[in-house]
């Protein structure tokens, strides 16, 4: 039986990733190629592709408690460099994740102690990361800033 907890998680990763989800909405695919102005950077997409891959990642720690590898269903090809395909991705893992959330004991230790409240603790860091990624990105190329970015994280051009 869910638990004013597993509301509130559930509330809170809808509203964080619904965030990210703004800006997927924003872009044209050529932006998903965009880099940062100096020679390491990754671009926009590989920020989704480590979000998504994490989140797909984590799945194992939220069942089992144990780390089984990252792997990521969104992929460097250009059919997955659409916005539409990283939104529906997104969309997908959430389900999965959102059922869990919502629904299994948060603070039940797993025999190597972690509780699946710890991993999700680690997700939202991971996902928060990537977001002030994003917001370099945001300034840089002048992309438009989403509207819940701008409430969230105080982001104007002014």
């Amino acid at each position: 039986m869910p638990t004013p907890l597993n509301t509130h998680i559930a509330k809170h990763w809808r509203q964080l990733r619904g965030r990210t989800l703004d800006l997927v909405a924003l872009l044209e695919p050529a932006q998903l190629d965009l880099k940062l102005p100096f020679e390491t950077s990754q671009s926009i997409h590989y920020q989704f592709w480590c979000m998504l891959g994490a989140q797909q990642s984590w799945q194992a720690l939220f069942e089992t408690g144990e780390w089984a590898g990252f792997s990521c269903t969104l992929t460097g090809r250009d059919e997955h460099k659409q916005p539409a395909v990283v939104t529906e991705m997104m969309r997908a893992a959430d389900e999965k994740l959102l059922s869990i959330l919502e629904s299994a004991d948060l603070s039940e230790a797993f025999a190597n102690g972690s509780t699946r409240l710890d991993h999700y603790l680690s997700l939202v860091e991971h996902e928060s990361h990537h977001q002030g990624q994003l917001i370099n990105f945001i300034y840089a190329h002048e992309i438009e800033i989403p509207q819940s970015w701008a409430e969230k994280w105080s982001l104007s051009r002014d």
